[in-house]
């Protein structure tokens, strides 16, 4: 065989969860128009034309675990999109292995793009000095000899970790005994990336069995075998075994899972005031409920013995979506709300869960830092009905050295928030003396959210209070907190609030056109609302921007067997 054409590395704009997804909507398709899922975004262009550009790829397709099919080249042919879509309905029709895929198996079947890196020739002696060179979860491996080849992908070595097994397995797919090696045998290795996409697993109605693995999305295979996670800007690369910086995500054998799905650190009944969201359904009960574990490391962490525990025991109580729901129906709440720890880190859970809120008719609402990269982000929000994003600081240094990340992910998805979805959203910054309270950094950040956001989005400043890690630093003083608010009123931002200290003037909502009181607040009590149905001011007609319904109720009191104490939001 000559050398066979190299394909190129991976572009960094590629996104290769949309290529998955392609693939299984190639597979949609070819069983009938019915099958086909919403995912108008498969069928926009790339980022400078990305997928138009040859990649060698190969599709491969487990059932419940089972390989159920892999078609694909080990050369480029033709465009990345048409290899992909190609191979996808091959493997699932045309794998001579195997019987043609029928419908009824279409939403149970994982879906896994592979991209090929060049074909690297191999010179060895004999196959003594093969197995000395391969590298056991890293390499595919390519042999050929007088016209006949046969190749393995890196993935095999996660059911065939021994490389003399290895070997001898892909000798017998070539139709040679596991013991032949000819004079001549030519050799290749290549390494992959790869990206699954998962079947969506039904919720679950009972607390899962032991060993119960729930599978994760928003992960690939890197080149060196490592398996990256892609829920948050650290992408962290795991071996077997190794959990996330989250705490949440962790790999078992060849894919990713949440092994605690499903558990929660406890349930509380809170003012939605308390999230703090002052435009959306004020004076209504929120169930509000968490995990454990954090994307994030933040020094003053308020609620850090669930953010930065590492105690699965913690997560004591078992709670189903659709039990999560029907609970917060019977305890009058109009909404469930993710939060005490970074709800995004769980956002399958988070998805089963609010599906099944919609599906009582209730709302859902995130406290999140909004640290997520962009297909994640999506997946998250598109459950999501509101959102109160945690905005640390305006200065990326104080994002590094006090929060362990970066800013802008946030800025972008508060930019996703506001311009693409139909999220309410509204913001939050915790204001720490010395450290992200100059005038100049509050003058930035309440410019920045009048130009790029509007100046209708609510934000809100709140008081820093010693914990975690900052002990020994002193806590916001009010005044601090009324500047702040007066300098983002002065840059233009209609809808500034002070949490967590009494200011009845930094509590209330004005009227954006007359400024009459609107909705006045004690703490997380609800005073007055003075709107008409639509929203508006009785006054002068203006419409307060927010989600607003003429329902109000009292807050309901948490029972005792749901409390979750001392907790932030």
């Amino acid at each position: 065989m000559e050398p066979l054409p190299s394909s190129k590395p991976s572009p960094p704009d590629l996104d290769g969860h949309r290529l998955a997804r392609m693939a299984r909507r190639a597979i949609a398709e070819a069983l009938g128009p019915h099958l086909l899922e919403e995912s108008s975004d498969d069928q926009e262009a790339a980022p400078d034309s990305v997928f138009d550009r040859p990649q060698a790829s190969f599709v491969t397709l487990t059932l419940d675990g089972q390989l159920r099919g892999c078609v694909g080249s080990l050369w480029p042919d033709g465009s990345l999109a048409e290899g992909v879509r190609r191979h996808a309905r091959a493997a699932a029709f045309d794998d001579p292995r195997f019987e043609p895929l029928p419908p009824e198996q279409l939403p149970r079947l994982a879906v896994e793009v592979s991209l090929l890196s060049p074909l690297n020739p191999l010179a060895c002696t004999d196959e003594e000095d093969l197995l000395r060179q391969l590298r056991p979860g890293v390499d595919g491996l390519l042999l050929e000899h007088e016209g006949r080849s046969a190749t393995f992908l890196p993935q095999v070595w996660d059911h065939m970790p021994e490389p003399r097994a290895f070997l001898a397995a892909l000798k017998l797919k070539a139709g040679w005994p596991a013991t032949f090696w000819p004079p001549g045998m030519q050799v290749w290795t290549y390494t992959v990336e790869a990206w699954r996409d998962e079947p969506r697993p039904a919720p679950l109605n009972a607390p899962p069995a032991a060993g119960f693995l729930y599978p994760a999305r928003h992960w690939h295979r890197l080149a060196d075998g490592r398996l990256r996670c892609d829920v948050c800007p650290h992408g962290c690369a795991l071996h077997e075994g190794q959990r996330g910086r989250c705490f949440l995500r962790q790999r078992i054998g060849d894919r990713m899972v949440l092994p605690a799905y499903g558990r929660s650190s406890g349930f509380c009944v809170d003012p939605i005031e308390k999230k703090p969201l002052n435009h959306f359904l004020p004076g209504t009960s929120v169930l509000s409920f968490g995990t454990v574990g954090c994307n994030l490391t933040c020094r003053f962490c308020q609620n850090w013995h669930l953010s930065r525990s590492r105690d699965p025991d913690r997560l004591q109580e078992w709670a189903a979506p659709d039990t999560v729901a029907s609970g917060a129906r019977h305890l009058g709440c109009r909404s469930v709300a993710f939060t005490y720890n970074e709800p995004a880190i769980s956002l399958e859970y988070v998805s089963d869960v609010a599906e099944a809120c919609h599906a009582e008719g209730l709302a859902t609402v995130a406290v999140t830092a909004g640290y997520l990269q962009e297909a994640a982000r999506r997946d998250f929000f598109a459950h999501i009905d509101a959102a109160n994003v945690d905005l640390k600081a305006f200065n990326d240094a104080f994002y590094h050295r006090t929060v362990g990340g970066s800013l802008q992910p946030v800025l972008d998805t508060l930019r996703y928030l506001v311009h693409s979805t139909d999220v309410w959203t509204e913001i939050t910054t915790l204001l720490i003396p010395g450290l992200n309270d100059s005038e100049a950094e509050i003058r930035q950040l309440a410019e920045w959210i009048a130009d790029d956001l509007g100046v209708e989005v609510p934000l809100h400043f709140s008081a820093f209070h010693p914990a975690y890690r900052m002990l020994d630093h002193r806590p916001t003083q009010p005044a601090a907190l009324r500047r702040a608010r007066a300098l983002a009123r002065e840059a233009g931002l209609k809808h500034v609030y002070i949490g967590n200290l009494h200011d009845p003037e930094g509590a209330t909502t004005f009227c954006p056109g007359c400024g009459r009181p609107l909705i006045q607040r004690e703490g997380f009590r609800l005073l007055s609302l003075d709107l008409d149905a639509e929203g508006g001011c009785p006054t002068c007609g203006a419409t307060l921007p927010g989600r607003f319904d003429g329902r109000v109720r009292p807050p309901a009191p948490c029972p005792a067997h749901l409390n979750v104490p001392q907790l932030s939001r």
